[in-house]
């Protein structure tokens, strides 16, 4: 059978894992030193774990939101990048104040830590990646010099850390910007600096330092070629820099300079400073960019003139001036944004990401956001910090002081597509009828309305949508498999009478193909038959396991069981509801489950729901919970997994048995928890033990003679059946022989 995709689900935990460690201050008066801690968690994928994964947004699609200690590190998350490999695999650059990630994104449904470097004792928040060539490199105001990864062999799972520039010292960096084109980098702030420029063309591990432009200090730079169609032609093909900067720490006579570095061939970081731009009211000039034809610079303040951005014309480098501001309603800080196509893409802060039309010149319009810190909207440094839109696909991704990683799309078809009876997770091999409402903007009209298909079996293909009375709902007739059980993959698109075409960007969408499930065997916490609590081995010395109606002590015990009665029972450690303290100490506890047939069904699939909660305590977060699986009857154990990440809440596992262990008669699970450090509060749970299958029938709809085949005898029967709710002709059980049913027939015609 195909493979079943091992999924483990969660609901976040609201509250906070660990109180941030910062001890470094970026530049003077810099306030993300108040940010508040990060929120733990399970990766959250978009439709699954709902929708938008509970975060508001408009015009934009969530796939996916990876928690920053999914992504290997701890306290706040901080800057992302973005690279795309020749293979065409696209790379995620998270850093974040003890770690940097590198997450595959290719399916940002299904996103992918590959490696994850953590900077030990150049650990801070601030943290800043940029890309040249297949090198990223790597700064923070915890010191170091530039850190270089080599991620040439990405798309096979590999990222190597080729060390440290050798060059110009180990000084804080608070930003660096890059030229690509040119093969240079430069280190921007850290201390007093200005901008230190680096080569990346001899040696691209190890950048060669070649000078320095030390007129202000730089807190930002976007340095760019200038486009031989740019309006100034007296710099075409020059090196050109947008310099957020100021006098002591950038906060003194803040603004924007903008300085000629010379060309791409014979850089000159001494640069020449062509104009300069401040504004009323200023706080910190924080960062930069410009639109796509270099006629305006979009500037951010991040302490002041919230949510407004700062258009400064540079049609003239030598004469650039402050044109109208743009704001939208809010009082959120701002803090980067990028251009792409037209549209800003504005981090800012706790209302998330902003998208703005900047293609109207001095005007801006904001037709899109995604909010990823959903606690507040006010004025602060929480929330998400900055955002990288150029992937080839569409591929937004995000990063978040609290939540870490978000992959997400932006969506402005005229198109909205919703399931008036959602979509299926599992299809029957004869096929099935899906709805679908196309909700469609004034002024536009639907010509052709079609999903594709493919079956794993090979079978794929295209179907149209008939209308339903009304014209915004269509029905879609999904074909049958000739493979049960197995996986179909759809999607939908609507062409306009203009000729253009939408997908559904949330598409495609997947289901298994079977006829029905199989249970083998459920327990839960109402019997304690066959299972086994504690071992002789055992060291624990309080808050063995135990069986029986959960309490809940506030205390990192549940308040009520897996299927989420508050009445339910469950396997817990030591419930004991005169006493607070009844959590794990002195070792570990051992839990076995009944023995199971594993291959009592086909395909069968292993499900279970754990909690664990480790956050408080002399040591929190130290400890662990081990979770095996035996094929044996307990003789020998194959590690599952290792929980070590609290989550507050009841998390589902469920995955094929086969894709873990080879199936046999014998098998059963081994859930140890333990206190093995100073004193933590321990807290586990066991509930809802799952084993099931899936079944198919072997008969093929529309074969009514059941003579193997789909042909023409089978037309005169179901002919004569016509208008009756017969159901040897009733193929799709809606209670009449009708033109349905003949959809079906036809589509399982033998060739």
């Amino acid at each position: 059978m195909p493979s079943i995709p091992r999924s483990v689900l969660s609901t976040l935990s609201a509250s906070a894992a660990i109180a941030m460690s910062t001890a470094v201050i970026a530049h003077d008066n810099d306030p993300k030193s108040q940010t508040l801690p990060p929120i733990y968690g399970e990766t959250v994928i978009g439709g699954q774990d709902g929708l938008a994964g509970g975060f508001d947004s408009n015009g934009f699609i969530f796939c996916s939101q990876v928690p920053i200690n999914q992504l290997g590190g701890s306290g706040n998350g901080s800057d992302c990048w973005g690279y795309t490999h020749p293979s065409g695999t696209n790379i995620a650059i998270v850093t974040m104040e003890t770690a940097v990630a590198w997450v595959d994104v290719s399916d940002p449904y299904a996103p992918n830590v590959l490696y994850t470097y953590q900077r030990g004792g150049t650990s801070s928040l601030w943290g800043d990646v940029k890309v040249v060539g297949s090198r990223a490199y790597v700064v923070g105001e915890g010191g170091g010099s530039i850190k270089t990864f080599d991620m040439s062999n990405v798309d096979n799972g590999i990222v190597t850390y080729e060390g440290e520039s050798s060059s110009n010292g180990d000084t804080a960096t608070h930003n660096i910007a890059s030229v690509p084109q040119a093969n240079l980098i430069a280190r921007c702030g850290g201390g007093s600096n200005g901008l230190r420029f680096y080569s990346t063309a001899s040696n691209p591990d190890d950048p060669e330092f070649i000078g320095s432009w030390n007129d202000r200090y730089v807190h930002d730079a976007c340095l760019a070629i200038y486009p031989q169609n740019g309006p100034d032609s007296n710099y075409r093909g020059r090196i050109i820099g947008f310099l957020n900067d100021g006098f002591n720490g950038g906060s003194t006579d803040t603004g924007l300079s903008i300085v000629d570095f010379g060309v791409p061939s014979n850089p000159n970081p001494s640069g020449t400073l062509l104009s300069r731009v401040t504004w009323p009211g200023a706080g910190y000039s924080h960062q930069s960019w410009h639109n796509d034809d270099f006629t305006w610079v979009i500037s951010n303040d991040e302490t002041a003139l919230n949510s407004t951005w700062q258009m400064v014309n540079i049609t003239d480098l030598n004469n650039a001036t402050l044109g109208f501001t743009q704001s939208i309603p809010g009082s959120a800080n701002n803090h980067n944004n990028y251009v792409k196509d037209g549209r800003l893409y504005a981090a800012n802060y706790t209302m998330g990401l902003r998208v703005l039309d900047c293609s109207n010149g001095n005007f801006m319009d904001e037709i899109a956001y995604f909010d990823t810190y959903p606690e507040s909207e006010s004025s602060g440094y929480n929330g998400i910090w900055s955002v990288y839109p150029y992937f080839d696909n569409g591929l937004i991704i995000c990063s978040d002081f609290q939540r870490g990683l978000f992959c997400i799309k932006l969506d402005l078809s005229p198109i909205g597509y919703s399931f008036p009876d959602g979509l299926p997770e599992m299809v029957p091999s004869s096929g099935t009828e899906i709805l679908v409402e196309a909700n469609i903007e004034a002024g536009f009209d639907i010509a052709s309305f079609e999903m594709s298909y493919a079956f794993s079996g090979g079978s794929n293909g295209t179907v149209s949508g008939t209308p339903i009375k009304g014209g915004d709902r269509y029905a879609f007739q999904l074909p049958a498999s000739s493979v049960c059980p197995g996986e179909v993959t759809y999607s939908f698109e609507a062409t306009l009478t203009n000729g253009d075409s939408y997908p559904d960007q949330s598409g495609p969408y997947t289901a298994l193909v079977a006829d029905g499930s199989v249970v083998a065997g459920e327990w839960d916490g109402t019997s304690s038959a066959g299972w086994t609590l504690g071992l002789g081995s055992d060291t624990a010395t309080d808050g063995q396991w135990d069986r029986g109606v959960v309490e809940g002590n506030n205390r990192g015990d549940p308040s009520f069981d897996g299927s989420g009665s508050g009445s339910g029972q469950a396997f817990l450690t030591d419930i004991d509801p005169s006493n607070t303290n009844s959590d794990v100490d002195g070792g570990f506890t051992t839990l076995l489950s009944p023995v199971f047939d594993g291959t009592a069904t086909e395909g069968t699939i292993l499900s279970y729901q754990r909690w664990y909660d480790d956050q408080a305590g002399a040591a929190p977060g130290l400890d662990q919970m081990d979770v095996s699986i035996s094929n044996n009857g307990g003789s020998t154990w194959q590690t599952l997994e290792t929980v070590t990440q609290s989550t507050s809440s009841w998390v589902t596992v469920e995955f094929p048995i086969e894709s873990e262990i080879t199936p046999t008669a014998q098998m059963r699970l081994r859930f140890v928890v333990g206190d093995y450090d100073e004193g933590s509060v321990v807290e586990a749970g066991v509930d809802n033990l799952r084993v099931f299958g899936i079944a198919c029938d072997d008969s093929i709809p529309g074969d009514l003679n059941n003579d193997g085949l789909v042909n023409g005898a089978d037309v005169g029967i179901f002919l004569a059946l016509w208008g009756s709710s017969d159901p040897t002709a009733d193929l799709n059980g809606d209670l009449t022989v009708n033109g349905g049913d003949l959809g079906l027939l036809i589509a399982n015609w033998s060739i």
